[in-house]
Formats: structure tokens, sequence, C-alpha cells
């Protein structure tokens, strides 16, 4: 009896313990790792990110109970910072709490990602208390209800570097107040010799709409306006659009002289724009502040100024902005979305306001803080060190400014933005209206979805004529085919040797074959199919997908984009097999008959296929550098060199006027180039292992052969077009079809090298898929469109096939 009692006590002690301990562990909330806004390093340096180190650890110990973690989330290489984001939530890894801004917003909605957080809002009304009147109203802006809570506020402003104005002569407390004074201030700054522009805009993905969308709002232009349907058109096609084009080409392609020279332009363009400004290679700049920091710089504070915007013909205008938090619509556990709220009630509220100001004046940038800020939080010492025209310049952004695009789909409104001002640069004489009417009718139909319903109508049913031929006339091949098939039965079945029990082979046929038809049909082929429906839906991540019928079909063959695309996957598959199908081919036969340092050889060239493909890609586009110390443009200048040489002698000998060659060329950014130059990182990793197959293949090539060629006088070139050719030509077919298969999926590198550009110079169709399911979260659309690709594939595959039935294969010697 007293053991029984005993055994019930230990249990129920046990039982005590881990529920106790079940309590006491924290409710663990996931955010992405990112460098802006996720939970910074320890061994973080700058002091925005231990700043925002210590609002965090500020969060944890006030609550004990809760643990944020920065989410190991999936990563994508290039220059998307939504991406990963994007892909967490279609890889079902998603952040419970997660980061949005203006311009992602309606998306994130749409696709269902975002809790409504009205009734946690109704509870604490206060977290809504430092948000300003024009953000409150985009946060309404979708169906009423609020979906996220700004933590802080951003304003676009003029940065200036006061000690460059001194040395030109310009008074640092007289920012330029309108465009024409910009222009002259920026061309006072620029300083070639020390490699100095009067501006900079950042070239780095999207950054160049990013800064031109104000120089269009100055101009009294739109990006993008909601029509009384409720549909998003693009609006940056007016004339507004117009003069903001011609300015931005004026600041960017204008030269002048000066003491002689010609210099310019006024403005650059540089991929490592933040890094650029840090090196002082730049006197102005647009940039955010927001409503905590005044000035937010790298840079010594002392040597910074802050101004609102120029004034364009329309008058000032800059863009607002803000970070959000938002909880993540699959958030059903209470306890879980109470730690969720509780963590966006900290941050949105005064305690991190307070370690925020706290930290500020601690490493002596109290001066670039609020005065409000400062005020309710006793620092009134340092209030009266508080530049007045910072204020005045912060509070002027807020008045004057204008939301970031924030419509359906405008996630990835600077990505579309940017192709017409990359024309604008390559082509500067053709007509800017032209540009932007191309580019915002590419914009509707891509970005906004807009297409008239009656034009809806006529494409259905010229796309459902299309589809009934088509069934017809497969229907037909497949059954001639079974026809044939039954009318003569020997050509489609494998002769057997007389004696042999057919239904016993049939058997262990079936049995070997099995485990990979099944595996297929699991993982491969079930998966088609269940991905098929898709393609004739608006398919939602986060939500119940609508039936369209035919209409991503109908988008995908009415899309420029996709007939770019499909044009240059052939042009890449074309280049791919023309330069680089042979030289594994050719470098076989060379390895092949080296007399000495076989295996050397051999080595070096398969090295590269011991390095990743993305590592490649990195290595190449350092190498593709444009600047002077680009490798591939250092290693061609003293070939420029003595051709320009050559070019002088010749126009002062006899008069023309032959000009020059640039010593330095973009050689990723010239759409011209840009196709070729993604090609060659692939054939120079290829070659060797490609080489190895054609090694082996030609030590199956009986010498004897070779021994007749010489007795009967054939040369070098005949014994390789009579004797090795034929014997390798199977394996070069089926090197063939695996050649142009990869070659029509490859995407990796020309993500990394160019992300499709220039001007989609090397879109091809794996990036148009990747983009518009990953980035557009056009799911329906990239499923309709892989299929078709698929069809293209498929097509080439069975034509393959059927040429490759003719061979009979056996074993070396036999």
């Amino acid at each position: 009896m007293n053991q029984r009692i005993m055994r019930v006590f230990l249990t129920s002690l046990g039982i005590l313990a881990c529920t106790a301990a079940l309590a006491g562990e924290p409710t663990v909330i996931r955010m992405i790792a990112h460098s802006s806004w996720g939970i910074p390093p320890k061994e973080a340096a700058d002091p925005g990110s231990q700043i925002r180190r210590a609002i965090f650890e500020e969060f944890h110990r006030q609550n004990p109970d809760i643990r944020v973690v920065n989410a190991a989330g999936l990563e994508v290489a290039g220059t998307q910072p939504d991406a990963p984001f994007l892909m967490s939530m279609a890889g079902d890894t998603a952040p419970d709490v997660f980061y949005v801004n203006f311009r992602q917003m309606t998306n994130y909605i749409e696709q269902g990602f975002c809790r409504p957080l009205d009734d946690l809002i109704a509870k604490d009304p206060s977290v809504l208390k430092r948000v300003k009147p024009r953000v409150l109203e985009v946060l309404r802006s979708f169906d009423g209800k609020i979906y996220s809570i700004p933590y802080i506020q951003y304003g676009m402003a003029l940065y200036y570097r006061v000690d460059f104005f001194r040395e030109v002569g310009l008074d640092p407390n007289n920012p330029p107040r309108n465009w024409e004074q910009f222009f002259e201030y920026a061309k006072r700054l620029t300083d070639p010799a020390r490699g100095r522009y009067g501006f900079l805009f950042n070239d780095a993905g999207e950054g160049k709409a990013w800064h031109w969308i104000n120089i269009l709002r100055q101009a009294g232009g739109e990006p993008v306006e909601r029509t009384p349907s409720g549909f998003w058109r693009a609006t940056f096609n007016s004339d507004a659009g117009v003069k903001a084009v011609e300015f931005f080409r004026k600041l960017t392609l204008e030269k002048w002289e000066r003491n002689g020279k010609v210099i310019g332009p006024a403005a650059g363009l540089s991929t490592q724009w933040r890094q650029d400004i840090d090196d002082g290679k730049t006197a102005m700049w647009f940039d955010y502040t927001n409503d905590v920091l005044l000035s937010a710089t790298r840079i010594n504070p002392a040597l910074i100024g802050v101004a609102a915007m120029p004034a364009g013909p329309g008058g000032r205008a800059n863009e607002i902005n803000a970070g959000m938090w938002a909880i993540n619509a699959d958030t059903k556990d209470q306890k879980k979305l109470e730690a969720c709220w509780r963590f966006i009630q900290f941050f949105t509220g005064d305690e991190a306001a307070r370690v925020a100001t706290q930290k500020y004046v601690e490493y002596g940038f109290g001066n670039l803080v609020q005065p409000d800020l400062l005020e309710r939080f006793g620092y009134h010492d340092v209030v009266s060190r508080v530049d007045p025209q910072l204020v005045e310049a912060n509070k002027t952004l807020f008045e004057d400014g204008r939301p970031e695009p924030y419509g359906r789909n405008c996630q990835m409104i600077y990505v579309l933005i940017d192709q017409p001002l990359k024309l604008a640069l390559l082509e500067p004489n053709r007509d800017a209206k032209q540009i932007l009417d191309d580019a915002a009718r590419e914009t509707d139909r891509k970005l906004l979805g807009f297409v008239p319903e009656e034009e809806m109508q006529k494409r259905r049913g010229f796309a459902l004529g299309i589809l009934l031929l088509a069934t017809a006339f497969v229907t037909i091949l497949v059954w001639r085919a079974v026809k044939r098939a039954r009318a003569r039965p020997s050509e489609f079945v494998e002769s057997l040797a007389a004696g042999t029990n057919r239904q016993r082979v049939m058997r262990f046929i079936t049995i070997a074959l099995a485990p990979a038809a099944i595996s297929l049909l699991v993982w491969a082929y079930y998966p088609l199919a269940r991905g098929l429906m898709i393609a004739f839906q608006d398919y939602r991540i986060m939500r119940d997908a609508q039936w369209v019928g035919l209409d991503n079909f109908i988008e995908v063959f009415t899309s420029f984009t996709f007939w770019k695309g499909l044009i240059n996957s052939f042009l890449f598959v074309g280049l791919t097999l023309g330069i680089g199908f042979f030289i594994p081919f050719l470098l076989a036969l060379a390895l092949n008959e080296i007399p000495r340092f076989k295996v050397l050889f051999r080595t070096i060239y398969y090295l590269p296929a011991m390095t990743s493909g993305i590592v490649i890609a990195f290595l190449w586009r350092q190498f593709y550098d444009k600047s002077e110390t680009g490798f591939l443009n250092q290693l061609l200048q003293p070939v420029f060199e003595a051709l320009n040489s050559g070019i002088a002698w010749l126009n002062d000998a006899i008069g023309t006027a032959i000009g020059a060659f640039e010593l330095t060329h973009d050689w990723l950014g010239d759409p011209s180039l840009a196709l070729f130059a993604v090609v060659i990182p692939g054939i120079w990793a290829g070659a060797g292992p490609g080489s190895i197959l054609y090694l082996a293949a030609l030590k199956n090539v009986p010498e004897d052969r070779y021994e007749a060629a010489d007795l009967d006088g054939a040369n070098w070139r005949q014994k390789i077009r009579y004797i090795t050719f034929p014997a390798l030509k199977p394996l070069v077919m089926i090197n063939l079809l695996g050649a142009f298969i990869g070659g029509f999926k490859a995407m990796e590198q020309i993500f990394i090298m160019t992300a499709g550009g220039p001007l989609y110079a090397t879109h091809t169709l794996g990036l148009e898929i990747w983009q518009n399911a990953f980035m557009f979260l056009k799911f329906g659309y990239a499923t309709a469109a892989a299929w078709v690709m698929g069809g293209i594939l498929i097509g080439f595959t069975v034509l393959q096939i059927r040429q490759l039935l003719g061979y009979r294969f056996r074993a070396s010697g036999a």
C-alpha cells in the first residue's frame, strides 16, 4: 500500500515538474533576419545596429516570457530585398511578425499574409498616437481596416556635405531651393580629379526609380493612381513624367567645360551607393530622415546638412514611408498572438523611443534626435543643441510628402520603372514620351493587372478556339500512333530470342522498372498534375484560389516579357551549344593526344567543376566589373590603347574622323553584350567535366581503325570526320538533349549576374517564371508559363528520342 502511494506521489510530482517546465518555456516569436529590422548580431559595430539591439534587449528584459529570434528563412542570392520573405511565405517557413512598408502593404494583404489588428487596437488605441495623418490614410486604404502598425515613419530629404559646399564657395545654410539651383550646385560640386559627383543616384537593383519618383512628383506627376473602378493604373507617362526624364538625363548625361576641359556629368550612378557616400564620392544625395532621428547617416554629423527637396515645375514634393510590423494571419495560438501584440506595443510605444533616445544621446547624436522626444525623456539640456533648420526641414518633409506607391502589386513598381530610366540613358536621343508610354503599358499589364473587359472577352474567345484546335490535333496524333502500333507491333516491341518465355521477361522488366516508375509518379508527375490546376487559377498563398480559366495562358501569350524570355532562351541555348557544346569535344581530343602531363592538364580543366555555380557567377561578375579596376577591363586596356594610338595616327595622316575605343566597358550593362557575357562562365566551368565523358568514349574507339586509316593515307581531319565523330555521335546526341534542356532552364547565374537586365537583354523563360512566382506572387501566370516551357522541352525531347531509337548500344569490345 505504501509503495503504491509512493508511486502515485512520484508520478504526480513528475507531471507537476513537466508542467512547470513547459509553463516556464518562453513564447518564441520568429522574424526574418535583416540588416535593417532584424536582431543585429552582438558584434555589430555601427551605432544604428547597436541601438536597435539595445531595444530588443530591453524588450526581452521587460518580457522574460517572450523570446524574439531571427528566423532561418530561405536565402536568395541577388539584389531583390523582398525575395527571402516571399519565399519563406511560399515555402511555409513564415515568420510570426514581419516588416511591411507602403509598397508591400496592399500585396501582402491581398495574399492573406497580414492579420487585421482592429480588435487589438481597440484594446490599446495608444499604439497609433505617433502615426501621422497621411500615414494613417494609407493604413486604412485597403478596406478600412488596419493590418500593420508603424514603428518608424520616413520622409525623403536632400542630404549634402557641408564641407564640400564650403570648398566651392557655396553657403551650407542656403541649400538648393529649385531644380535650376540644384543642377548648378551639382555642377560646381562635381570634381572628376577627386572622383566626386555633385549628386549620386543609387544604381543597385531598383534604386534609380526609388530616387526618380521624387523628381517625378516635383514635376507634378504621380507614378500610379487609383481609377474610379478601383483598379490602379500607371500614370508616370504624363507630361510631368517627360519633364522628370529629361531632368534625369540632364543630371546624368550633360557635360560642360571648366578650365578648358570637358567634365561631367553632374550626377553619377553607383551600385555601391552607401559605400560611395561614406567615401566622399558625392556631395548631395536623397535619403530618408525619420520621426526619431533628424539625420540618418554613418558620416560625422557635423559634416552633414539636411534640407527639404528642391522644388520642380510642380512645386516641392518628396516621398514619405513607414516601417511597420504586421502579424502573420496564420497565427491562431492565443498565447503567441498575445506575445506578437506585446512586441508591437513595445516597438511602437514610448519604451522603444526612450531606449533609442537614450542611446543616441550616449553615442553623441543627441543633437540629431527629434526635440519633442528629448523633452519627453528629460534631455532638456540637449534640446538647445538641435539645429532649428533640421527641425524645420523634417517638418516640411512630412507636410509636403506623398506616400510611396501602395496600390495593388506596387511592391515591384520600382523594378518596372527602372527599365525606362535605363533605356533613357542608353538611348539619349529617343523620345522620352515614347519610352514612358511603352513602360506604362507594360506596368498596367504586368504589375497592376489592368486590361479592359471588352479586350479580355476577345482574347478569351480567340484562346478557346486555339485550345479546341490544339486538342483536336493532339487527339488525331495519338489516334494515328495507336493505330500504327496495333497494325505493326514489331516496330514497337523488341524482338526476343526464340524459345524465350515472354511473360517471364516482361515480369522481370516490370519488377525492375517499378521503383523508378513509382518514384517518378509520386515525386514528379503527381505534383505536375496538381500544379496544372494552378495554371487555371488566381492562386493565393494564404487565401482561396479563384478559377480564371484560360486567363493566365492569355496573359502569357500576350506578355512582352514572355516572348522576350522565349527568344532569349533560344539565344542562350544557341550560344551555349554553338560555343560551349563543341569545346569539351575538342578539349577531349587534345587531352587524348598530348604526349605528357595528361593527368595534370585534365585536373586543371576539371577544377572549375569543384566550385559551386553560384560562386562562379559571383566570380565572373567581379571579372566583368565596369570600373577601371575590373579584371577584364584591365586585361584589355593595353589592347584598346594600342588600337586608339593607331586610330589617332590614321586620323592625323589621312584626315579621317574615326572614333576611339572606350578604355572601360560595362560588360553586363550593355544590352548587346550582356547575354554573351553570362554564357561564358557556364562554358568555362563546364568544359572540363564535359570533356571527361568524351575522353571515356574515345578510349572505346578501336586503335586498329586509326591504324587502317593511316595505311590508307588519311589525315587528322579525315580521322575525326570518318572515325572519331561517328563513334561519338550517340553520346553527342544525348549530350545535346541534356544541354538544350539545361540551357532552357538556366536561371541562377543570370539572376546573380544581371537579374534579367539590362532592358530584358538576359531575361530568360526560367527567370520569367521565377520572378512572377516569387516576386510578383503571380503563381497562376508562372505555372502557365512553366507548362508552355515544358511543352517546348517535351517536343524537343520526343524528336531527339526518336532519333536515338535508331541507335543500338553495346558494351565495348562486344
